[in-house]
């Protein structure tokens, strides 16, 4: 009964010494604290992320965090953590954005580039690769016609016509697997000359194109534009 009673009495010193040494914490000290909770819930969640290198600043920034030892690195450390998940949180809203996009969604945001004179979505009937809806094509196919492309490379009025040569293309798979796909068949025909089919980087799950007939600092500048227009969050 005695050694019985030293043992309660054991435990609940100790977990006197837990709660005091809990409030003897800092505002600064559980305002991180509670920042960190929230990055390793980020982290731990199954949600995609646009851009894989926020997640491992998000991982570097927690583990700094835990180094910090006084107040003034606490609240230094709370607005890094803070910076850090609202990235992250972009980057998933990003991610959404360009997996699975509507056909309205890609024509909006790309019509605003500045070097794009004319957008057109290509139908079943239009479609010059013959790939539309069916398996393991795309369901959406959007030709961009360019001002850097020369006109006399511009051999159809059409931007569907000219295709990815007049300027750009996007095209809109359901899954990213089936982009993969796609951006690995033309890496295999990629070679200098009139056949090269241009650049292409899948994005979600995009493949965006640009034209073989842009320089490489145009195709560079194109392709950043596109992905920039797709991904900025309003």
């Amino acid at each position: 009964m005695r050694k019985s009673f030293k043992v309660y009495f054991i435990l609940a010193l100790c977990l006197m010494l837990l709660v005091s040494l809990s409030s003897c914490k800092s505002d600064e000290q559980k305002a991180m604290e509670t920042q960190i909770k929230t990055a390793n819930k980020l982290l731990s969640s199954k949600s995609k992320i646009f851009d894989e290198s926020t997640r491992s600043n998000l991982k570097k920034v927690i583990n700094d965090s835990e180094k910090s030892t006084n107040d003034k690195s606490y609240k230094k450390s709370t607005d890094k953590l803070k910076a850090a998940i609202k990235a992250y949180r972009d980057n998933i809203k990003q991610q959404k954005q360009v997996t699975r996009p509507s056909q309205k969604f890609i024509i909006e945001r790309v019509s605003n580039i500045e070097s794009i004179v004319q957008v057109e979505a290509a139908t079943e009937e239009t479609d010059t690769n013959n790939l539309m809806n069916k398996p393991n094509g795309y369901y959406a196919y959007i030709a961009l016609s360019s001002s850097m492309v020369p006109a006399e490379s511009k051999l159809y009025s059409s931007p569907v016509e000219n295709g990815n040569e007049g300027g750009g293309a996007i095209e809109v798979y359901k899954t990213a697997k089936l982009a993969k796909a796609r951006e690995a068949y033309l890496s295999a025909l990629d070679s200098p000359g009139a056949l090269s089919p241009g650049t292409h980087r899948v994005v979600g799950t995009m493949v965006v194109r640009t034209s073989s007939k842009l320089k490489a600092s145009q195709q560079r500048a194109l392709e950043k534009n596109i992905i920039d227009a797709l991904i900025k969050l309003k």
